[in-house]
């Protein structure tokens, strides 16, 4: 493990003492941004912070061409990205290697960021080849762009593939770049998998995505840490706003909804100290309040409401515990990204143990993590200005959690039994601080921590990503169940632990097909039952 660097208190520190005062975890996971992207350009006081503006790494315009243009890292990036960079597996291994697949003895050069980039905009993902959802994509941005002239909203700005390489300056993300100050750094968390959300979300959850390195609708009959910890006796919540992806864990849900929770119950949660040992939030993936606030750069392709919403969900989390001091003295709250989404970031990924042996598809191992994503810990026992050089990745969440709440549970894969816990190597002090303040939440977006869920569908003025589709897909699968299964049935499915089929609902299905939830729709309808049921 690289050196560590602490200041403040950090002489009355040391890692994992005194984590058996972490009574509460709570987990935020967002969506798709690379560290260089969003914490590059933070000015840190600690040396070792790794800093983008002394000397801003360069991408080639070609990896072919490493002596060609090269195009540095920039701190002038905006919340909207007009078209959604490609985060597949197969472009992801372009943007470390350069090239197709994962060459025998390569070296991660990362140098194939701006070629992925620019054949996303001209031809759009490499893993779709698909005829009819290219012409079926190419007649919902024409409407999409006569609905937003209708409508005189923004026109998308015209994307140029050196763009990937523009990250934010700190004033573009007030509260996480706070958050990084304040608490605990963490620069070397990386994504489980070099691929897709569903995946990297399994591994937070399973410390394995079962051999699929990109989206595979389907249920997943694999353990998880929810599992552990029930069994264990301690209780856990899944927070959400809308629909969730790990409702692609059934067991989670058939013999009965209690874990699941609005995510508006979480800030009261938090102010009456009711939390229970795990807390996972999910975002608005674009199926809840407005436009969402999962910060996705897909929901952001036209206007950034969504991203900067995401800010304000972290600023809300955060002051209610900085508001209710005796329950934020025993959490721990960890802000991570499940994938870098296709953004550039200059460290390569690293080698990793197979969960379990399986293959891909397409030939991956899982012997690769995933890029560096932003990531922040949070807690008044966690000296001010900590930075943290130890490799993390999706799969310390359960290893974290298991030893905190189950120690007498195994490891779920070789994964998780060989990734780092967090409480392990973080320094906490012997007392809370007395320095933790609320921080400022963006003023735009004040408004919607009050609002209640309207319609099911994202907002209007753009098509629906490959995430959002994907969820809209899940959600006609959990209602067949819902609507054909009674509850005794559901039960019983979940305690034999046989693999549950995965039976798409014929509404849901056409809408995903045509990236579009009409407000009012069948498919809009049953979004809105599944997510009824979730809460009830």
């Amino acid at each position: 493990m690289a050196e560590k660097s602490v200041t403040g208190d950090a002489a009355a520190a040391g890692p994992g003492l005194g984590r058996e005062r972490i009574e509460h975890v709570i987990v935020l996971m967002m969506e798709n941004r690379s560290f260089d992207h969003l914490l590059g350009y933070l000015r840190h006081d600690d040396p070792s912070y790794p800093y983008l503006g002394d000397a801003p790494p360069r991408c080639p315009v070609d990896p072919a061409r490493p002596d060609g243009d090269l195009v540095p890292t920039s701190d002038d990036a905006t919340p909207v990205l007009s078209v959604d960079p490609d985060h597949s597996n197969e472009s992801v291994l372009l943007q470390i290697y350069g090239q197709q697949g994962v060459p025998d003895g390569a070296t991660p050069r990362m140098n194939g960021f701006i070629r992925s980039y620019s054949q996303k905009i001209s031809h759009g993902s490499l893993r779709r080849k698909d005829p009819l959802l290219d012409a079926v994509n190419a007649v919902i941005r024409f409407l999409t762009d006569l609905w937003n002239r209708l409508r005189r909203r923004p026109k998308p700005v015209r994307p140029r593939p050196e763009d990937i390489m523009r990250c934010f300056a700190e004033t573009g993300v007030p509260v996480l770049a706070t958050l990084a100050r304040e608490y605990a750094v963490l620069v070397n968390w990386h994504a489980s998998v070099p691929g897709e959300t569903w995946p990297n979300r399994n591994f937070a959850h399973a410390a394995t995505s079962d051999g699929t390195a990109n989206i595979d609708l389907r249920f997943y009959d694999n353990e998880t840490i929810f599992e552990q910890l029930g069994e264990a006796g301690r209780r856990w919540h899944v927070y959400h706003d809308g629909l969730a992806q790990v409702l692609a864990f059934p067991r989670l849900w058939l013999g009965g909804t209690d874990g699941f929770h609005d995510s508006a119950e979480l800030v009261e949660h938090i102010r009456t100290d009711r939390l229970p040992e795990y807390s996972f939030v999910e975002p608005d993936h674009g199926y809840g309040r407005g436009d969402g606030d999962n910060q996705h750069p897909g929901n952001n392709t036209v206007i950034g409401d969504n991203f900067t919403a995401g800010e304000a969900l972290i600023g809300r989390i955060h002051n209610a515990l900085v508001e209710t001091p005796d329950v934020f003295a025993k959490t721990l709250l960890l802000i991570t990204y499940d994938q870098h989404g296709g953004l550039f970031d200059h460290v390569p990924p690293r080698p990793v143990p197979s969960p379990d042996g399986k293959v891909a598809p397409n030939g991956f191992d899982f012997r690769l993590s995933g890029l560096r994503v932003p990531t922040v810990a949070v807690s008044p026992l966690i000296p001010r200005g900590t930075v943290e050089h130890a490799f993390f990745e999706h799969a310390s969440i359960p290893r974290t959690l298991r030893g905190q709440f189950a120690p007498g549970f195994g490891p779920l894969t070789e994964r998780d039994a060989q990734a780092a816990d967090v409480l392990e190597v973080l320094p906490l002090l012997a007392a809370p601080r007395s320095d933790c303040h609320a921080v400022e939440i963006p003023g735009s977006v004040r408004a919607a921590a009050g609002t209640t869920r309207a319609a099911a569908g994202p907002a209007a003025g753009r098509a629906l990503n490959d995430f959002e589709a994907s969820l809209l897909e899940l959600a006609g699968a959990v209602w067949t169940w819902i609507r054909r299964e009674t509850v005794a049935r559901r039960e019983a499915v979940a305690a034999i632990g046989r693999p549950v089929p995965f039976v798409p609902d014929p509404t849901t299905s056409a809408a995903a097909r045509a990236r579009v939830v009409v407000p009012g729709s069948d498919a809009d309808r049953v979004v809105v039952e599944v997510v009824t049921h979730l809460d009830a």
